[in-house]
């Protein structure tokens, strides 16, 4: 797509521009560094410019994203990606360093608003001692081998009951409440992922390998070091992240462990295998929330709307836009996402969307996503609008949590209380999960020379540790690379752990709810609109909740849960 102009006025950039052109792209940076910035207008204005080029490239880039991860069979496609990460990329990164630098010895800089500017003046420090011109070709090499890993996983299919099936539709058998179905189905997924996992061991070697040249191209030990940095993880330490998987191994895995026997005792089985944790456990049907993505659109704009009008006129113009795509289908990579288009300054939701609740506290996640872009689209700065990724999650996964109260819009009041129920329930176990796939990459990295084997065991012995409830006799290869399935590690690097903390956020959000529901928005979308112009602590008490993932913040929180899931479990 070229430049061009919305409700949001060109400043600096033609309408029309093409930045998939190298030329036009350097002609831009070339003009923003020769720049005179002798006053104080100077500089604002110069930051302007310069923030419009960054969100018109970023959106270029953006775009064709979404275009490869649509249609990851279309070479096409896959060629102006790949074009642009060859090119573009790698020419932005080295012209955004020299801006990065002018801004930095530019007089005018004390001038700037510490309040507004602080924050982003201490990234572009951060980002100035983090760069190294060796490792632009490095980071080329890294995005093409995550590009390759959407490729791989996107093409995976089935054939099951007599069609062509997704892995992601597949999902729906395990729901099935009879047991040789649910088996069949996990088996036969499973086995398509042994098919490629020699691939895809192989990339992750690659990974790892490049990653780690590029920490010690940057003079740090390891590419934990390496990541910490460039997430500009400036609030907490790797051993903040250690220690807050012993807390989960304290305080969170018993509660997952008490539901999986909860669990065991309903279905009446000795033991729980891998296809019994998506199924009712008491033998009700699986959960119809939708048929069709109109029927999941007009459900979830009906619980925005619900949640606050404001919000659901947002979801309703993204709908009328074209902004979403929903449905699963061959060739589209896995998983959701909301994407930024920071030019036009709107929001894209991805999805794989089959006809499952998941879907819908997908979209929901993806929502509340969105509603932060829009939160902050009215900053013109387009380094101020974006927040960090551990508050950015709050705006998601807050969202999750304050529209359990509407699921009544899909379903029955028995059906709504049974999905809400499920949604705590999984909320409890996605902590020691998340603690699994974050501490595999802590290791990971840290042993940069590590072999297969000793990965495999490594990861092996995390699931002992936190998921020793399932049980994987007979499949034990399965297991052995079931972190595979998990795209975080291979397409954004140690971006998993910030769910853990975010998710601790929103469930303060919920409590907060519970007993001020208005309030409790309020403060929600205040801390959304802040952007990124204020540190984590500040973003998360702008909220109305602390930043803190210790076991004092975790204790309350788990018994609040508790409590609704122990009411539940008596009243059913």
């Amino acid at each position: 797509m070229s430049v061009k102009q919305s409700e949001w006025p060109l400043r600096y950039l033609e309408d029309g521009a093409d930045l998939g052109d190298v030329a036009v792209v350097e002609r831009y940076f070339a003009d923003l560094q020769l720049r005179n910035l002798s006053t104080p207008a100077a500089l604002d204005e110069w930051l302007l410019h310069w923030a419009e080029l960054d969100a018109w490239l970023d959106e270029e880039g953006s775009v064709r994203y979404v275009d490869m991860t649509s249609h990851t069979d279309d070479e096409r496609i896959e060629k102006r990606y790949l074009g642009f990460i060859e090119l573009i990329v790698p020419l932005a990164r080295a012209r955004s360093n020299s801006l990065d630098r002018k801004l930095l010895e530019c007089p005018h800089r004390s001038g700037l608003s510490p309040d507004r500017f602080g924050t982003f003046v201490r990234r572009v420090e951060n980002r100035v001692r983090l760069f190294r011109e060796e490792n632009i070709p490095l980071k080329t090499q890294d995005e093409k081998l995550r590009q390759q890993y959407q490729k791989l996983v996107g093409g995976l299919t089935v054939q099951f009951e007599g069609r062509e099936q997704t892995l992601q539709q597949m999902a729906l058998y395990l729901e099935r409440t009879d047991r040789a179905v649910r088996q069949q189905a996990w088996e036969l997924v499973a086995a398509k992922w042994l098919l490629v996992q020699e691939d895809i061991e192989s990339l992750y070697d690659r990974m790892v390998a490049v990653r780690h040249r590029m920490a010690v191209n940057a003079d740090l030990p390891d590419y934990r070091a390496y990541a910490f940095r460039e997430l500009e993880r400036f609030d907490y330490t790797a051993e903040d992240c250690t220690a807050f998987a012993e807390s989960i191994a304290k305080r969170l895995v018993p509660a997952a462990r008490e539901l999986g026997a909860r669990r065991k005792a309903l279905l009446g089985v000795d033991r729980l295998r891998p296809w019994d944790m998506a199924v009712d456990p008491r033998g009700r049907e699986p959960l119809t929330p939708f048929t069709t993505s109109g029927e999941l659109l007009d459900g979830c704009e009906r619980i925005f709307g619900s949640v606050d009008a404001a919000l659901g006129a947002q979801f309703s113009r993204m709908r009328a836009a074209g902004l979403l795509d929903l449905e699963s289908r061959k060739g589209k990579a896995p998983g959701g996402y909301m994407m930024d288009f920071k030019g036009r300054r709107v929001p894209f939701i991805f999805m794989n969307a089959v006809g499952t609740h998941d879907d819908v506290q997908t979209l929901l996640h993806e929502g509340g996503h969105a509603f932060h872009a829009f939160a902050a689209r009215d900053e013109d700065i387009t380094f101020l609008r974006d927040a960090p990724i551990e508050f950015a999650e709050v705006a998601s996964m807050g969202m999750e949590m304050i529209a359990g109260a509407h699921l009544d819009v899909f379903y029955e009041p028995p059906d709504a209380a049974r999905a809400w129920q499920e949604h705590l329930e999984g909320v409890l176990c996605f902590f020691p999960y998340m603690a699994t796939i974050d501490q595999l990459q802590h290791w990971a990295y840290t042993h940069p020379d590590h072999r297969r084997e000793e990965r495999r065991a490594h990861w092996q012995a995390l699931n002992r540790r936190f998921a020793d409830w399932v049980d994987f006799s007979g499949h034990e290869d399965a297991l052995a690379f079931a972190w595979h399935r998990k795209g975080h590690p291979f397409t954004v690097p140690f971006y998993y752990v910030e769910y853990g903390i975010a998710q601790l956020g929103a469930l303060g959000v919920w409590m907060n709810s519970l007993a001020d529901r208005d309030g409790a928005i309020g403060a929600y979308r205040r801390g959304l609109a802040l952007g990124g112009r204020k540190p984590l602590p500040e973003l998360f008490a702008a909220a109305g909740v602390r930043f803190d993932f210790s076991e004092g913040t975790i204790a309350p929180a788990v018994a609040a849960v508790e409590a609704v899931l122990n009411a539940a479990e008596k009243s059913s």
